[in-house]
């Protein structure tokens, strides 16, 4: 294979007040070397790539080797052996402990590799510097069309070279890029290289902080694109404004099918314009709005751009507030629909809690619907119903308050010190109550006095910190496990 490149030239990838130092691929054994000088913003770079590949290194593994020598990095045998081996196409990487340099020695190898398709680098605080490699790497690597650098906190630096990256490679087919704290201003960055990618099927933008100021960046990215399939937006900080640009762009786009846009906050005027995309996009099969604060008005909204449907399958509305009178509602509604060209197959309602009425209502839908599933009621991480109680309450409003701390970028002992005034670690309920509604976090007194029944663990009439900190945990851990189940679902959808 011919070298990688004997020079290359690259517009520097920088923030304002930072700087980024040359990338050096070259892997001779010559350790005297100038010092590297700092590059200064918005100048052109000359990057040294020209990299002595080992002879007959037809995988990349001697690449890997000599590249983990030269960043004095401890070779993984693991990553030798799948770059070795003529079956695999996968390289999992996620949660290895890779840091930069270990990212910057596979992504020397990478470019050598032709037998590998997918690369999950997930969590592995990759850095400026493994970003960067990775980036020149995909210019040239034209084998890997599955890429996951998720939760690596690569942050506007990242954004850029994404951006950049997604420009030079035509071949990506699906890319994970959830969890790099990426915010409105990055998002041109990203919504233009992906709104002209015309490979990109699977798309995943999820626990980022996009909201309602990048909205026009997501509806032209959205109405644009004439490749993408499904599309994870879930996680991020999109209200009304930011729902209506969204469904703005699906009304346009007769590409997507799956569309994930839950844990937001779109209020019943934002499901009103996901109930208008319904009634005119007639390609999306699976729309999730779980858990965006909807109310009795948006979700009838929702159900009555069903009414000229006939391609949508799966509808997931729950853990929003949905009383018993509007699922009545629906119910007379879904009864009046042609039951030969009603398409849908689930109707998640998942922590919605019905009365013995409604689901006598919602058994009538039995008869003219008999592929129609509705799941309703309070679930664990595996779909399964169970009853509610105290503990389910108590989680919900626990993710309440977890959710206000991501909005205001808050940690959990800066609002534990705002309520523990005398720093003793520890708060009655009084004192707990007290400090919710001085901060102005939307909880109902039921709901904080279900919250205060499940942290306080041993009972003893105080809510310490360590209490706190274990059932965030707990709740973080559980949701995780659901995201993971729902990832590992469309990934069987898509093959």
């Amino acid at each position: 294979m011919q070298n990688f490149l004997e020079s290359f030239t690259l517009k520097t990838l920088s923030r304002p007040t930072t700087t980024t130092q040359d990338v050096d691929l070259d892997l001779s054994d010559d350790s005297d070397s100038d010092e590297k000088k700092p590059i200064e913003d918005d100048q052109e770079t000359l990057l040294d790539l020209s990299v002595k590949y080992p002879d007959y290194d037809n995988t990349g593994s001697k690449t890997y080797e000599k590249a983990c020598r030269k960043f004095d990095v401890v070779p993984s045998s693991k990553i030798t052996r799948k770059m070795d081996s003529d079956k695999d196409t996968t390289l999992d990487l996620k949660h290895y402990g890779l840091d930069s340099k270990g990212t910057m020695a596979v992504a020397m190898a990478m470019v050598v590799n032709t037998t590998l398709t997918k690369l999950n680098l997930k969590g592995n605080n990759i850095g400026e510097s493994g970003m960067l490699y990775l980036q020149v790497m995909m210019s040239e690597n034209c084998t890997i069309t599955s890429l996951d650098i998720s939760e690596n906190n690569l942050k506007s630096f990242g954004a850029k070279s994404i951006g950049m990256m997604l420009h030079d490679n035509k071949f990506l087919r699906e890319l994970n890029i959830g969890g790099n704290g990426f915010t409105d201003l990055d998002a041109p960055f990203l919504t233009k290289k992906i709104e002209e990618h015309m490979a990109l099927h699977y798309l995943n933008l999820s626990h980022n902080l996009f909201g309602d100021l990048s909205g026009n960046s997501f509806e032209h990215m959205i109405a644009e694109n004439a490749s993408l399939e499904e599309l994870d937006l879930s996680w991020n900080q999109f209200r009304i404004i930011g729902a209506k640009k969204i469904a703005n762009g699906l009304k346009e786009n007769d590409h997507l099918k799956i569309v994930n846009a839950s844990w937001n906050g779109y209020d019943d005027d934002g499901a009103a314009a996901f109930g208008d995309v319904l009634a005119n996009n007639k390609y999306l099969i699976e729309l999730d709005i779980s858990c965006c604060r909807i109310g009795p008005e948006g979700f009838g909204k929702v159900m009555k751009g069903l009414k000229s449907n006939d391609a949508l399958e799966v509808l997931k509305i729950g853990k929003n507030n949905i009383p018993d009178s509007a699922v009545e509602t629906a119910v007379d509604l879904l009864l009046t629909l042609d039951p030969s060209t009603f398409k849908l197959e689930c109707l998640d309602l998942s922590d919605v809690m019905l009365t013995g009425k409604s689901q006598e209502r919602l058994a009538e839908l039995k008869e003219p619907f008999p592929e129609l599933d509705i799941i309703h009621g309070y679930t664990d991480s595996y779909g399964k119903r169970r009853m509610v109680g105290f503990g389910d309450m108590g989680q919900e409003a626990l993710l309440c308050l977890k959710e206000y701390l991501e909005e205001c970028n808050m940690t959990v002992t800066e609002l534990f010190s705002r309520f523990d005034e005398d720093g003793s670690n520890s708060v009655d309920y009084d004192e707990f109550r007290q400090g919710i509604r001085d901060e102005g976090i939307p909880l109902s007194s039921e709901q904080v006095d279900h919250l205060i029944k499940y942290i306080d663990i041993d009972g003893d009439g105080d809510i310490d910190f360590s209490e706190l900190v274990l059932k965030i945990k707990e709740i973080t851990k559980k949701r995780a496990e659901e995201v993971a189940q729902r990832d590992a679902e469309s990934a069987k959808r898509r093959r």
